[in-house]
C-alpha cells in the first residue's frame, strides 16, 4: 500500500480493466471497423459525388426534355432488340440469383430504381462482367455480347 497525503491506496486491482469495459471496449472497435468496411467508397463504389452528379443530370434532362445520358434516341431501337437477346441470357444465366422477374432472391432485387453500384448502362455491363465483392461473381466468361445484352434488359426494364 502506498501513503500520500494521508489517503491509503490498495495495489491490487488497479491495472485491470472492469471485464464489462473491456466487453464494451472491444465491441466498440469491432463496429468501428465493420462500419468502415461496409460504407467506404472503395469498398462499396458509392459516393455522394457521384450519386449528386447522377441527380443533377436526370434533373437536367427533366428540365430540357431530353432523355437520360445513357439512352441514345438513335439506338433505341437496338437497344430494345438487344434487350429481347438479354431476357433469353438473364433467364438462363441469372434469373436463378436474381429471380425470373427480376424480383430478388439469393442476390438483390433488379428493378431499381436504386442500385448499389450505379444504375447506368455501362454501370450494369461493368457489375456483370466483374462481379461484386459482396457475392455476386464476374460473367466475363458471357463474352462482351451477351453481357450488353443482359445489362439492356435490366437498364430497360428497372423503374427509373
Amino acid at each position: 500500500m502506498s501513503d500520500y497525503d494521508g489517503i491509503r491506496e490498495r495495489e491490487e486491482g488497479k491495472k485491470k480493466m472492469p471485464l464489462g469495459m473491456t466487453v464494451l471496449f472491444m465491441g466498440l472497435i469491432i463496429c468501428g471497423l465493420v462500419y468502415m468496411y461496409l460504407f467506404m467508397p472503395q469498398t462499396t463504389g458509392w459516393s455522394q459525388a457521384g450519386r449528386y452528379e447522377a441527380k443533377v443530370k436526370a434533373r437536367e434532362a427533366a428540365v430540357t426534355g431530353q432523355p437520360k445520358a445513357d439512352v441514345h434516341p438513335e439506338t433505341e431501337h437496338q437497344q430494345m432488340v438487344l434487350a429481347e437477346r438479354g431476357k433469353e441470357v438473364y433467364a438462363a444465366e441469372c434469373a436463378v440469383c436474381h429471380g425470373a422477374n427480376l424480383e430478388g432472391g439469393i442476390g438483390p432485387a433488379l428493378k431499381g430504381p436504386k442500385f448499389k453500384y450505379g444504375a447506368t448502362l455501362k454501370d450494369h455491363a461493368r457489375i456483370i462482367a466483374k462481379g461484386t465483392q459482396n457475392g455476386m461473381p464476374g460473367f466475363a466468361q458471357l463474352g462482351a455480347e451477351k453481357i450488353q445484352s443482359v445489362a439492356a434488359y435490366i437498364h430497360t426494364s428497372h423503374q427509373h
